[in-house]
């Protein structure tokens, strides 16, 4: 697997939530969304990215 890191993280959580959105001001909700889990912790990010993809990564894999 590729070197993760928080930014890899958030954008594909980021990418995965945008697919479904009905909203008529995409770049508003996508900033909205992307603002959203910047700021989420590492662990957070960790959890839902392993939901998204099935996968089961930790805090520890993640690159600085």
């Amino acid at each position: 697997m590729a070197s993760l890191t928080r930014d890899t993280l958030i954008k594909t959580i980021v990418a995965e939530e945008m697919k479904v959105c009905d909203s008529l001001d995409y770049t508003k909700q996508l900033q909205k969304t992307y603002h959203k889990w910047e700021h989420e912790s590492s662990d957070k990010l960790c959890q839902k990215f392993n939901q998204l993809k099935k996968t089961n990564i930790t805090v520890e894999l993640l690159k600085p």
